[in-house]
């Protein structure tokens, strides 16, 4: 659509640009001009001038520079035509049409967004009048002040399925315009009306612009559905929005991540703590064109030269529902992803969503999780090997197939090889294959099964002949927390200086390696041992055979499956990647020894809100949120162990 030259001159007269720029950033007067730290780029002193006369601003720190219609545009994140038509209404303007017919249609659009307006603000008076409260209850239960449900709108629709549409018409709309936006809903059996929503909590749905297109319902009881939406009309269509966009629109610009989680409550519980790129899909799994709204919103200028990833995160609840959203969302990205425009995934806790997570163990938790994000090469490469052992030839066959179709469904050519090489070095490492004249570096000891194994002297030791390997043990968290423990000390010795205290006063769950842990705490605890390596201590706990408590546990502990999870464990990675390692799982041990003590804690102070179980409540968060964000550190920083992508227990 063209605008006449003359009315965008109207609109830049009408509208000083320190006005429009003084409501989003504090302008200071610096003579004829005004001067702020830029909203485009981050900076400590200002160095973004506005200036009235000319009509223009200039940043000196990143070169920012337009008029009043740029800078909406870009600090909003708007359209040409809906920077427009946002400055206009500020300026008291009508927007020019170029038709009899287009001028109708913005009539007509113009006043059903007036009409959900009011829907909006007729919703929220109920739910501070008498009969809505239950629904204030519900939301004071989940931790909301009355701040925070103004701010996000939230409203209440009654069980009278007539106050609605009547409460409208006699403000002038029309049913046939209630009934376009979903509002109400025609009678089969009658010739009347009823409301769509009754009897529930309301979340108004905003667009790109932040004006309400439809709305959420969350019953109040028992009803089905639980959550229900307004159906598509001619403003709304929910596979192609987000809620929460138009606030994810202006935070990206602010350097604030996009994240996308499952539910409303996610979205503001977020928002609350500090994360205004909190967005979420409207009732369906996340589609290709929420993907593409996502990749079109503007990074930050001085991230466009691909210096910080700025892809949507997508964090999903930390259940099995919520890790099968997170497949389907990756599988649908996968053919639409390039190197420009990807996804990241971080996993929540078991049990966990946003909303529990921050309200339970604070801020802290929920940034511990978002920087564990892992791109999309780990994440299709944890999806694939989910719920396989790799145990048989025709084991990983499959997983090799698997894989390689998965990245073959990716569009972009030049990022398919690159996925494609990648996949192939990691197949190379994981099976010890050799693609290239260098074969992956092996433990001293590890040699053919058949063979026997070799010391780094080039003795000959022992190794499990195939004929007598013991039964595997079940891998789930627990069992591979306590494999992956021993693997590091058994493959790293030197760590016993640091960590023998922790290793020997630990009780491991499964019998094989507990007795395994014992013995290794006793040979490693031997003054006649002090400088063992790897390949000596390898020697003396297989010296058994297979007739030892702990030789069951030393065939699990050093196989293919403990390194595929925790790869900084294999004998071929550094000491300080072992110690971090180590540092990563250890935290995470302590922090759920500590989380019944937690609960107990925040049980007590429920019962008697005394300043003591506060004291100990608060401690023990805190204890825990510090374990965990020492966890997180460690993780980032060895990159290979997480907790939440562990087979079930």
């Amino acid at each position: 659509m063209t605008f006449p030259p003359a009315f965008l001159d109207e609109l830049r007269v009408r509208l000083p640009l320190s006005g429009i720029v003084g409501k989003r950033v504090r302008l200071l007067r610096a003579g004829r001009e005004f001067k702020a730290c830029c909203p485009f780029h981050n900076e400590k002193s200002p160095s973004f001038y506005v200036n009235d006369d000319k009509q223009f601003y200039h940043c000196f720190g990143c070169g920012a520079h337009g008029d009043v219609i740029g800078f909406t545009m870009r600090h909003d994140g708007l359209s040409f035509p809906e920077a427009i038509e946002s400055l206009a209404a500020q300026a008291g303007l009508s927007v020019p049409q170029d038709t009899p017919v287009e001028r109708e249609h913005f009539d007509r659009e113009k006043r059903l967004y007036q009409l959900l307006e009011r829907a909006t603000a007729w919703f929220e008076e109920q739910l501070f009048a008498p009969h809505g409260r239950e629904a204030l209850a519900y939301l004071r239960q989940r931790g909301l002040s009355e701040e925070a449900m103004r701010r996000f709108h939230l409203g209440f629709a009654p069980n009278d399925s007539q106050a609605l549409p009547h409460k409208l018409t006699g403000e002038g709309f029309k049913l046939d315009e209630l009934l376009a936006v979903g509002l109400i809903k025609k009678a089969e059996d009658r010739p009347d009306h009823f409301s769509f929503f009754r009897n529930r909590v309301m979340f108004p749905v905003g667009d790109r612009r932040g004006r309400t297109v439809a709305f959420g319902g969350r019953v109040m009881g028992d009803g089905e559905p639980k959550y229900l939406n307004s159906p598509d009309h001619a403003l709304f269509h929910k596979g192609k929005l987000l809620y929460g966009l138009s606030r994810a629109r202006a935070a990206i610009a602010q350097n604030q991540p996009i994240i996308v989680v499952e539910g409303y409550m996610d979205v503001i519980a977020l928002v609350e703590a500090g994360y205004q790129g909190a967005v979420a899909p409207l009732g369906t799994a996340l589609t290709e064109d929420q993907l593409g709204i996502l990749w079109k919103l503007p990074p930050p200028p001085e991230s466009r030269d691909g210096s910080r990833d700025y892809s949507p995160l997508l964090c999903f609840d930390g259940d099995g529902a919520g890790l099968r959203a997170a497949a389907r969302a990756v599988e649908r990205a996968l053919p639409l992803i390039t190197a420009s425009q990807t996804v990241r995934v971080a996993y929540l806790p078991s049990g966990e969503d946003p909303d529990s997570l921050i309200k339970q163990s604070g801020k802290a938790a929920m940034q511990a999780v978002l920087d564990q994000a892992k791109p999309m090469i780990d994440v299709l490469w944890d999806l694939t090997l989910e719920g396989r052992r790799l145990q048989t030839p025709e084991d990983r066959g499959n997983f090799i197939s698997a894989i390689r179709q998965r990245v073959a469904r990716i569009g972009d050519e030049g990022l398919r090889k690159l996925y494609q090489d990648e996949v192939q070095q990691r197949l190379a490492a994981t099976f010890q294959w050799q693609p290239q004249a260098a074969q992956t570096p092996r433990a001293p000891w590890q040699g053919n099964a058949r063979q026997g194994a070799f010391r780094k002297d080039g003795k000959r030791g022992f190794a499990f002949p195939i004929s007598t390997l013991p039964p595997k043990q079940p891998l789930n968290a627990q069992n591979l927390r306590e494999r992956v423990l021993l693997a590091l000390m058994i493959n790293y010795p030197a760590l016993f200086k640091d960590f023998g205290e922790d290793l020997a006063r630990i009780g491991f769950a499964t019998p094989p390696l507990e007795a395994l842990r014992q013995q290794v705490v006793d040979i490693l605890s031997s003054d006649s041992h002090e400088t063992l390596d790897a390949s000596e201590l390898y020697r003396h706990l297989s010296e058994g055979g297979t007739t030892k408590a702990w030789c069951a546990g030393l065939a699990n502990v050093l196989e293919e499956a403990t390194y595929m999870r925790a790869g900084f464990a294999r004998p071929n990675r550094s000491l300080d990647e072992a110690r971090h390692g180590w540092k990563s799982i250890w935290n995470n041990h302590l922090r759920e020894l500590i989380q019944p003590e937690l609960k107990n804690a925040e049980r007590l102070f429920a019962e008697d809100p005394s300043l003591a179980n506060k004291a100990r409540r608060d401690e023990l968060r805190l204890e825990c949120e510090t374990l965990l964000r020492e966890s997180a550190r460690d993780g980032a920083e060895d990159g290979a162990f997480e907790p939440g992508l562990l087979p079930p227990s």
